[in-house]
């Protein structure tokens, strides 16, 4: 990130072999933790910091939050940056991200001034495109989960996005671009376009495409490559899981992908945690489909070339699909989660008779009489229905249901809430939520019919 900081101090050059590049995976979803991000930046002498955030739901209910006079793009993101820009800034590294969510020129527009603000210069770049609203009503395509086409949802439609490929991040990231702002796009493309600019990779090269993907999707989940979503104690052991440390994927022009993470950090790299990651949603190895390539890890090559560090080849590449995946959130209602306990003797017994009470009343109420009421004893029967019990000492009673509104909610919350002192004996720690729900539905529209753009915003 060229830039200038108030102190006038120059940012500090990497030495860099020509025909590479390191970038740092720093969240794997939009709350992940800040301090590992920052020592990617600060110790892991990476290129680019790539924030990866925004998960299939989380693009609806930006633009639910939208729609009510939010700012349709992650808000925890600035105070992220107040401590991510300077070093960021200090260090030369570039930032690329989907934060941007149902508005990425806006979040753009916030990074620019950010950074104005703290005496910092950069070129911040927007990615849109994905918004396919318009398309989709012209088309009326087929949705993959009911086999109709989108007009028969009958539903409240909240946001119709397609996942875009890398080449607009690959253009702006060529044009100077010191931050780049996506919505939705595959989190593999956060990584791929600072890739193919860097290494003049062209979309055509269809094994080079498959190496970008490979690495951005390694990087895509942040500690889970590095052993988080690995640890099991006593079978899988990771050293230091509770400083963990983030993955950085070093990609170079033979093709080649170097796998390690910050020196002196926690975690654990090797031949098993980087196969789990890659084996990670990857429902045909041999087709892995993304807008930019149809990955093949089939007759990848793992070796560990050095402590936490894999050194990975042979990733290959068939053509990219002809159709773009879409994502359709629609509003599914208010979902209402109630718990309360029930301990000591007999409790597995009065926590079946306060379940019993609810499906019973709820069966009378009519805003819940068709409402399907979920009732799990959470250490019971929550995860595995039907195992013989065990001696219980205390059981959690979870009532949830999905209901059209929140004054279906609020009803069901206060029969859970009743409990208390109309029975069963000893119940207490009433624990209350309910939130607005989003369900998403598939479909694909043509990728020629589908335009990503980008262009430079000022704060």
């Amino acid at each position: 990130m060229p830039s200038v900081r108030r102190n006038s101090r120059e940012p500090e050059m990497k030495t860099r072999k020509a025909g590479a590049i390191r970038i740092g995976g720093g969240s794997g979803f939009s709350n992940d933790r800040l301090d590992a991000a920052l020592e990617l930046v600060e110790r892991g002498d990476i290129d680019v910091l790539m924030l990866e955030t925004l998960a299939e739901r989380t693009l609806a209910l930006l633009q639910v939050a939208k729609r009510k006079g939010g700012s349709g793009y992650w808000d925890n993101l600035a105070g992220r940056l107040d401590m991510l820009l300077p070093a960021m800034a200090r260090r030369g590294t570039k930032f690329v991200t989907n934060a941007g969510g149902a508005a990425p020129e806006a979040c753009a527009r916030m990074i620019a001034r950010l950074a104005r603000e703290r005496g910092i210069t950069v070129k911040v770049a927007a990615v849109t495109g994905d918004d396919v609203t318009d398309l989709v009503h012209a088309l009326d395509p087929v949705l993959a989960e009911t086999r109709e086409p989108v007009s028969k949802l009958g539903s409240d439609i909240i946001c119709t996005n397609a996942y875009l490929g890398a080449d607009a991040i690959a253009s702006a990231y060529a044009a100077g671009a010191d931050v780049i702002v996506t919505g939705r796009v595959t989190d593999s493309a956060l990584a791929l376009g600072p890739i193919m600019a860097t290494l003049g990779w062209r979309p055509d090269d269809n094994d080079a495409m498959a190496c970008g993907v490979l690495a951005g999707h390694l990087l895509e989940c942040g500690g889970q490559a590095t052993g988080g979503y690995f640890a099991e104690p006593g079978l899988k052991d990771v050293p230091d899981v509770e400083r963990i440390g983030f993955p950085i994927a070093e990609v170079r022009d033979d093709r080649s992908i170097t796998i390690t993470k910050p020196p002196g950090s926690g975690g654990r790299i090797d031949r098993h945690t980087v196969t789990e990651q890659i084996l990670y949603e990857m429902h045909d190895p041999a087709a892995y489909l993304t807008p930019d390539i149809a990955l093949d890890v089939t007759r990848l090559d793992l070796a560990e070339s050095g402590p936490d560090e894999v050194r990975l080849t042979g990733a290959r590449g068939h053509p990219r699909p002809d159709t773009l995946k879409v994502l359709i959130g629609v509003d599914s209602g208010v979902l209402a989660e109630i718990e309360i306990s029930y301990a000591g003797i007999n409790c597995v017994a009065r926590a079946r008779l306060a379940a019993d009470i609810i499906r019973k009343r709820a069966a009378r109420d009519p805003m819940l009489g068709n409402q399907t009421i979920q009732c799990d004893l959470i250490g019971v029967s929550s995860a595995w229905p039907g195992e013989t019990e065990r001696p219980v000492r205390d059981v959690r009673l979870r009532v949830a249901a999905r209901v059209p509104d929140q004054t279906a909610a609020d009803r069901l919350i206060t029969e859970v809430e009743s409990l208390y002192v109309n029975g069963p004996a000893g119940g207490g720690g009433v624990r209350i939520a309910s939130r607005p729900t989003i369900r998403t539905y598939t479909t694909f529209v043509p990728r020629a019919k589908v335009t990503p753009r980008w262009a430079f915003v000022e704060g």
